[in-house]
């Protein structure tokens, strides 16, 4: 047991006397205040405790005879030690300092320095920084009173937990895990609740003991523990509550950061709740280390009477603003080093920020300074600011932005306006909307290409129908304009979005099959199960921009989906690679397929809204580049979308509010906003590319067909119907061709001219033309020539 007199720093902040009656006042209102001192107790106390520590030891003697001699349970724990995997560990104990890392830009240009100063949500420090303080004592004092004793796991402890279960209706005072224990599930991060877990977790517990010394398990953590508010370890937590070092803390301090991580949530220091809550917390603490000879009777006093100054929120402007794609690509990076190296994302987010990464993204600098050009032009976002003065929120918006020859993220938008926080609300990443129209073409019209089953000039009735199992009578879907157009072509029905032709292809297409074609291109929702409003983008749960932007990449590839990725590659202080972006890659769709959507939604960008805003993208010289997009909305017009490509890249944008405090419509005069900015940005990326269309596949031909769908005959022409030419596979059933002629447009017979009579020749019908057999009209019947027709 430490003396007293080990810490060299034994600074608090004792109430001055005239303010002792105040001090004791407040204490008094705090609920949770230790009423006695430590070692004052009762004779009965003692002699109760020492039967309870009796009973405890051998309830856990029995227990631990169970398993090792019961032969199943023996074998149990051999099965699930063997199982235990070693904790990767080689640079987590290094003794050297915290060294900043770097991220860079695609062009190898330095955009955010990961450092201690600059991003204070997780600094490593040194167990030997902070020896000298209380904060190892409060820690070991509350979480594990024996951890210089013990080899990882306490035998005691566990059956004190058990037995506090059992006499508290299952609900233990405290835990049986040891900061050894603890540090294992900060290192793993496995903390699912099973038998098997446990096991492994006490295997993995005595293999680090055997590591590592106490101070370096205790170092990590310190520095792996969560202290609330995204904040990680007692660094972190020492600057952003009390805007000081770790070693800098005084007995008070050091108590309560060290109950912190039992509940982040609930003892957080920045609320109010929470702030009560940690303090009651941090007087048990102390309690505990006067209990067990931590601190003399006069220390505990003064800490209980120290007034805690809490730090304020950070304001200064000064602090570095990650970007949005930056802070994306960081989190790749760590979850990408969590998974290969067996980690909890704190612990490979803690070697991220001090181990002297160099992260190299694939953002595109120009690219990236066009977007946040736009996310800063009000006039995009509020086309008449007077009309939303009085709504709770202003809009909001995300866009993603893909290199179509790499997949990767070129740039990234994840809000409207200045971005002031770091880790604040990536809209981008993580809201999630319902798509609207824009899902058509990944739900049911690819498919449906893919499976054969519609040509470009396939001919559906756009009518009332009744495709709602629900509600077998009612009329569902109903079109954006409440009205029907008769027969329609898929092209047309896609360009002019028509909901009911969607409908009835999803229903073609069958409801599971779509789903899979959607998880094909990196949207699963299959767990919510196939139901008919998923075709006109109707979903549980909706979809992030990236994830629209990644699918619609599909279209762009000519078939293959990549899974977009923000970084190439992160090496460490030597040069050494820690890890490699390696994105999945697969074909989805065939290049026939692609093409056919991409010439549809053309007519979308030349003769749909966004032709208001600029149309088919043309370069700085006017040459022409090719361009297809599709628009959404939501039915309660709460999210408008659009996403596109060109052969260049691919971009979706999210537009609409947050919804924090309510339900906000869209105003009509926003309804185009998501074209808006996708057209200012995309026009502004393609000004130096060169004129470019997009690639038609050697098995596309061109053939004429009727109004109809069919192959067009001389009556068609006659009839006026409208013939024009279209695409189509080679060789497939759905293109027309003159043995299939158009059955809808027949040729009129042409009547039969009529003749004079010849009075020589009997067998003439008379003027009617009649002759063998029968006759026309005038010709009078022969009784003597069966042949003649008579009147007839």
């Amino acid at each position: 047991m430490p003396s007293s007199g080990d810490k060299k720093q034994r600074t608090t902040k004792p109430v001055a006397p005239e303010n002792s009656a105040l001090a004791d006042e407040l204490r008094s209102q705090l609920k949770g205040k230790p009423t006695r001192c430590g070692f004052n107790r009762s004779w009965k106390h003692e002699i109760f405790s020492f039967i309870g520590d009796i009973v405890r030891v051998f309830v856990v003697a029995v227990l631990c005879l169970f398993f090792v001699f019961g032969g199943f349970g023996a074998g149990m724990l051999l099965g699930y030690a063997s199982t235990t995997k070693p904790l990767s560990i080689g640079d987590l104990t290094s003794a050297e300092e915290s060294q900043t890392s770097f991220v860079y830009d695609g062009n190898g240009n330095v955009i955010a320095k990961l450092t201690g100063a600059e991003n204070v949500d997780r600094i490593y420090v040194s167990y030997s920084d902070i020896k000298d303080t209380y904060i190892d004592e409060a820690i070991i004092a509350i979480e594990d009173e024996r951890f210089r004793e013990h080899s990882g796991i306490d035998i005691k402890r566990i059956g004190s937990a058990l037995l506090s279960a059992v006499a508290n209706g299952g609900s233990a005072t405290h835990g049986g895990s040891t900061i050894t224990q603890q540090t294992v599930k900060l290192i793993s991060g496995q903390d699912e609740h099973s038998t098997s877990r446990k096991v492994q977790e006490w295997f993995a517990a005595m293999q680090l003991e055997q590591n590592l010394s106490k101070d370096e398990i205790l170092e990590l953590y310190i520095n792996l523990a969560p202290m609330g508010n995204n904040y990680v370890g007692v660094q972190a937590a020492a600057m952003n509550y009390f805007g000081k070092n770790a070693s800098e803390l005084n007995l008070a301090e050091s108590a309560l950061i060290a109950g912190l991580p039992k509940s982040p949530s609930y003892y957080n220091p920045l609320r109010e709740s929470g702030r009560r809550n940690a303090q009651r917390r941090q007087r048990m603490i102390l309690e505990k280390m006067f209990d067990q000879g931590y601190i003399t009777e006069e220390e505990y006093e003064n800490a209980l009477n120290t007034e805690l100054e809490f730090r304020q929120r950070n304001t200064d402007k000064n602090t570095t603003i990650n970007s949005y794609f930056t802070e994306y690509a960081i989190s790749e990076v760590i979850g990408d080093i969590a998974e290969a190296r067996g980690i909890s994302r704190q612990l490979a987010s803690s070697l991220v920020y001090n181990r002297g990464y160099h992260i190299y993204t694939t953002l595109e600098p120009e690219t990236q300074a066009i977007l946040d050009e736009a996310f800063s032009n009000r006039d995009l976002f509020q086309s008449d600011p007077d009309l939303i003065v009085d709504y709770p929120e202003k809009p909001n918006a995300s866009m993603v932005v893909i290199n179509n020859s790499t997949g990767a993220i070129a740039a990234m938008q994840g809000g409207y306006g200045e971005k002031t926080l770091n880790n604040s609300w990536n809209r981008a990443v993580n809201t999630k909307r319902n798509p609207g129209s824009s899902i058509k073409p990944l739900l049911e019209y690819a498919p449906a290409f893919e499976l054969g089953i519609i040509a470009p000039a396939t001919i559906y009735i756009d009518e009332p129908k009744h495709l709602d199992p629900s509600r077998p009578n009612a009329d569902w879907p109903v079109n954006y304009s409440r009205s029907y157009a008769g027969p329609v072509t898929i092209r047309t029905a896609l360009v002019n979005s028509l909901n009911t032709i969607a409908a009835e292809l999803w229903t073609n297409v069958g409801g599971e099959t779509a789903l899979w074609y959607l998880k094909q291109v990196g949207i699963d929702r299959t767990s919510e199960g196939a139901y008919p409003s998923q075709s006109v983008g109707g979903f549980t749960n909706g979809m992030s921009t990236l994830e629209m932007a990644a699918a619609y990449h599909t279209f762009a590839t000519g078939g293959t989906y990549v899974e977009p990725y923000a970084y190439t590659q992160v090496l460490d202080s030597d040069g050494n690679v820690i890890c490699q972006s390696d994105p999945i890659s697969y074909r989805v769709y065939s290049a026939e397929t692609c093409f056919f959507i991409g010439d549809i939604l053309k007519g979308v960008v030349t003769n749909g809204t966004p032709i208001y805003y600029g149309g088919q993208i043309e370069n700085a010289d006017d040459e022409h580049i090719d361009t297809a997009g599709k628009t959404g909305t939501t039915s309660d017009n709460n999210d408008k979308w659009f996403c596109g490509w060109t052969p260049y890249y691919t971009a979706a944008v999210w537009y609409g509010y947050d919804n924090r405090l309510r339900q906000t419509t869209i105003p009509k005069a926003d309804f185009n906003s998501a074209v808006k900015i996708w057209c200012y940005c995309m026009n502004k990326i393609h000004e130096d590319l060169p004129g470019a269309t997009f690639t038609k596949p050697d098995t596309i031909i061109t053939a004429s067909v009727c109004s109809s769908g069919y192959y067009p005959t001389d009556a068609c022409r006659e009839a006026k119907a409208t013939i024009y030419t279209d695409y189509f596979v080679s060789g497939s059933y759905l293109c027309p061709t003159d043995n299939k002629p158009c059955p809808v447009h027949v040729a009129t017979p042409t009547p039969t001219p009529t003749l004079p009579p010849d009075p020589n020749n009997p067998n003439n019908g008379g003027p009617g033309g009649g002759g063998n057999p029968g006759g026309g009209q005038g010709g009078g019947p022969d009784p003597n020539n069966p042949n003649n027709g008579g009147t007839g």
